[in-house]
């Protein structure tokens, strides 16, 4: 008898080629709170008024120094929010160690940016640099003259000799601000066109594109009752310095 033959097993199927991933959808994320953008854009409206009264002097001095009143209670107001703002907003959210700042450096260099939600470990230092440059420019104002007919308000608490030497150093100052404004300015351009990242558009929106499981930031309620009593505190300060010393 001819045996029979059995069928032979069939061949294991081949496992399937894996699928790339997809990529992770990106979507607009609430970043940064209404108090960090107006801070931003006044800081802009106030640096172009110092600028234009100072260089035109005369009578404008007045409006120079009431200018220069508000620069301080925004920074001073910045200062505060650093601490008890938005996550994003705060210094321990962005201040970091020369570690990270390299990597991130390195980053830049390879091409291959590190993602960083709010402000990145330049972008932080950058923005401890010009708060400290426009606190000192602000509080150098304060015992500034122009030997002419405008006095800082605490002029009388210091020589003449120490207010001129002081009027010097303010006056001087000032360009170490357009350097970090310079800076500042390129660099946001220089996201713009090498990453695509549009941070103009995230400081007058607060949003950013960012991948969809980022947690938005909440911009109401008690975040906007806190921001206007700081400011208000802020600005009190500021009045008391100027008014009652």
């Amino acid at each position: 008898m001819t045996p029979i033959e059995s069928n032979p097993a069939p061949a294991p199927a081949a496992d399937p080629a894996p699928s790339p991933a997809a990529p992770a959808a990106i979507v607009d994320v609430r970043v940064w709170e209404w108090p960090v953008r107006a801070f931003h854009w006044g800081i802009v409206v106030l640096l172009v008024a110092l600028v234009v009264t100072a260089n035109v002097g005369g009578s404008w001095m007045d409006w120079h120094m009431r200018a220069g009143y508000a620069m301080l209670a925004l920074v001073l107001f910045r200062v505060l929010w650093g601490f008890v703002g938005g996550p994003h907003a705060r210094f321990s959210s962005f201040v970091r160690g020369p570690g990270a700042v390299l990597r991130y450096a390195r980053s830049l260099m390879r091409g291959a940016k590190e993602g960083h939600v709010g402000h990145n470990p330049l972008g932080g230092w950058s923005i401890v640099l010009l708060l400290l440059a426009l606190l000192t420019q602000a509080a150098t104002g304060l015992f500034a003259n122009d030997d002419i007919s405008s006095d800082g308000p605490l002029v009388k608490f210091v020589t003449k000799d120490l207010s001129d030497a002081i009027t010097s150093f303010h006056r001087r100052h000032v360009w170490w601000i357009f350097a970090l404004v310079a800076i500042h300015v390129t660099a946001v351009f220089a996201y713009l066109f090498a990453f695509k990242e549009n941070l103009i558009h995230a400081m007058l929106t607060g949003r950013k594109r960012l991948p969809a499981s980022t947690s938005p930031h909440p911009e109401h309620g008690p975040l906007t009752v806190r921001a206007l009593l700081l400011f208000a505190l802020s600005a009190f300060v500021v009045w008391w310095v100027v008014k009652k010393l």
